[in-house]
């Protein structure tokens, strides 16, 4: 039988309660079979881990061999022979040629071992994301399997959290507890000299690579939650900026191992210009919430050359026309999708690209600030004149495609393009969305146009409270799209649908407005469903920290900051 409280099957017939919480980076199994076909599983529970598979055999199995077959999943129903995913399904949106998750992570959910003798038995490679473990006897009498652990070898973040949130609605501290774990996951720390950088991934189980599409959704969960000293969000915008062509066409999803910029007409795995664009925004949250100025300065010839790669495919008017060559974005994995030649949603970025480019600017003391803010009012006016939809009160997708834009709508909430009177039409009318990240953008951009109500009906409506469920036997984690899976490729751990940055931002209510925290504001945006609220935010300055409760109808606070924080406002 299994010896430990974590047991899930012994024998498949034996069943034993479970023990939760458990923590999963350190848990170890002791596992006895006997018998062909003897099998056990193991759950290292909803916080789930990842590392390399091993365990200890004290003493050589009877008859001098055995051979188990170890298989992983996250849901038990992927507890098939071969895991919860296999070669022959696996995904192909990098390429057919590229293998997903990358090495040093196995596109395989199962090991073999064979064992002989007595020792330490350890898989080549490591599992990214697992909850539950099967052990199958496929030959031999019987085998003792001593603290059967995954070793977290440079698999994942062990960084401890220095934020903190709490509110009157435990919902939403869950989901404020899984959006940081599932950060903490997905934070890949640098391996010596295999790889130039650490950096945030865009999910722990599946590829493995930073996505510059999707760090703007996960970089405010690391800035609210982790030391201001984390290494993960630089190294993200260094080794973008490092994959950069000589035209200034910036890799979406550059690997780990690259040390040399690509050549001219060299796309990337994934040909994206609006991938491309994101590093500008990035760039400028990283200067805003960590005041990394030495990054920002480093990198700011690479967003130069990546504004004049932008600009020099925009039409004479200044819309933005889109090449087939570079032509995949997050709503469509394939060259060429319909209706995205001239899209809402692009020229939205655009205009908050050259925003941050000039707040960068300003900060840092550069020229071209000016230019740059002539820029973003002609480009707001032009998308207004080209997008806005009078009668019906919305965005619409694009020239070609003139139905709403739920997506760009909430882009254009989240990046603070939207005039009050555009928010106040667009915010009934806005679906729900069905990948987790745009909705996320929803509640965010709600949430900042002071209609917390609204944000927390968006996040009701989707998915963050399902996977809370002590019930559910998959993963407490931010799905890709927010749609829990129970197998198959789905990545179970993304943080760009976390909300911890969101929540604290909002709820807390503290936002920096300055670089490094220097200045920051103070105004709560919360449901009148929530009495109370308090935490702290890590700032280079020290630790911000808060709480307010509901009085009489008013709302009473407490806001301590450190010495170089001047809050303003409120």
């Amino acid at each position: 039988m299994v010896k430990n409280t974590c047991l899930v099957f012994g024998m498949v017939s034996a069943v034993a309660a479970v023990a939760f919480p458990v923590d999963p980076d350190k848990a170890t199994f002791d596992v006895s079979l006997t018998g062909v076909n003897a099998t056990a599983v193991v759950d290292y529970g909803p916080d789930c881990a990842g590392g390399y598979p091993a365990f200890d055999v004290k003493t050589p199995p009877a008859g001098g061999s055995a051979r188990v077959r170890v298989v992983y999943a996250t849901h038990p129903d992927g507890l098939g022979p071969k895991g919860d995913f296999w070669r022959e399904t696996r995904a192909t949106y990098l390429g057919e040629k590229v293998d997903l998750p990358i090495l040093p992570a196995s596109v395989d959910r199962y090991d073999i071992f064979t064992v002989t003798t007595a020792g330490t038995y350890c898989a080549k490679l490591q599992q990214g994301l697992v909850r539950h473990v099967k052990f199958t006897l496929e030959e031999g009498a019987a085998l003792d399997i001593s603290k059967f652990r995954l070793e977290n070898r440079a698999t994942h973040s062990e960084e401890k959290v220095a934020g903190s949130f709490k509110c009157s609605d435990e919902r939403l501290n869950g989901v404020w507890r899984m959006s940081v774990r599932t950060c903490q996951l997905a934070a890949i720390p640098k391996r010596g000299d295999e790889t130039t950088f650490a950096y945030l991934s865009d999910g722990a189980k599946r590829d493995r690579l930073v996505w510059s599409g999707d760090l703007w959704w996960g970089d405010l969960n690391m800035y609210y939650a982790f030391p201001s000293t984390s290494p993960y969000m630089p190294g993200s915008v260094r080794m973008l900026a490092l994959s950069q062509t000589p035209e200034g066409y910036t890799w979406a999803c550059p690997y780990p191992e690259t040390k040399t910029p690509p050549k001219s007409g060299e796309y990337g795995p994934f040909e994206s210009d609006e991938f491309a664009a994101w590093l500008i925004p990035v760039t400028r949250n990283l200067l805003w919430y960590v005041g990394d100025e030495k990054t920002v300065c480093d990198v700011w010839p690479n967003l130069l050359k990546l504004d004049d790669y932008l600009m020099s495919h925009c039409r004479a008017d200044g819309i933005f026309e889109q090449r087939y060559e570079t032509s995949k974005h997050a709503g469509a994995l394939r060259f060429g999708a319909t209706s995205t030649q001239h899209r809402f949603y692009m020229d939205v970025l655009l205009w908050k690209c050259a925003v941050d480019l000039a707040d960068m600017s300003d900060a840092l003391g550069f020229e071209g600030s000016a230019k740059w803010r002539a820029r973003a009012k002609a480009r707001a006016a032009l998308v207004r004149e080209k997008y806005w939809n009078a009668e019906k009160g919305h965005f619409v997708l694009s020239l070609e495609d003139r139905k709403m834009d739920g997506d760009g709508c909430a882009l254009a909430l989240a990046c603070g393009f939207c005039t009050a009177d555009e928010c106040a039409k667009i915010a009934p009318q806005l679906p729900r969305l069905w990948h987790g990240k745009y909705q996320a953008l929803a509640v965010r951009g709600l949430f900042d146009y002071g209609m917390p109500d609204l944000a927390l009906k968006k996040i009701e409506e989707h998915r963050w409270f399902s996977v809370l469920d002590p019930n559910w036997p998959g993963c407490r984690l931010c799905y890709e799209c927010m749609c829990p899976v129970n197998k198959g490729w789905g990545d179970e751990c993304h943080p760009d649908a976390a909300l911890a940055g969101a929540l604290s931002q909002a709820l807390l209510g503290v936002k920096p407005v300055a670089p490094g925290w220097k200045k920051f504001s103070f105004a709560p945006q919360a449901p009148a469903s929530i009495r109370s609220a308090e935490g702290v935010v890590p700032t280079p300055q020290g630790d911000i920290r808060v709480k307010w409760w509901r009085e009489n109808g008013t709302i009473k606070s407490e806001v301590v900051a450190p010495k170089g924080c001047e809050r303003v406002g409120y």
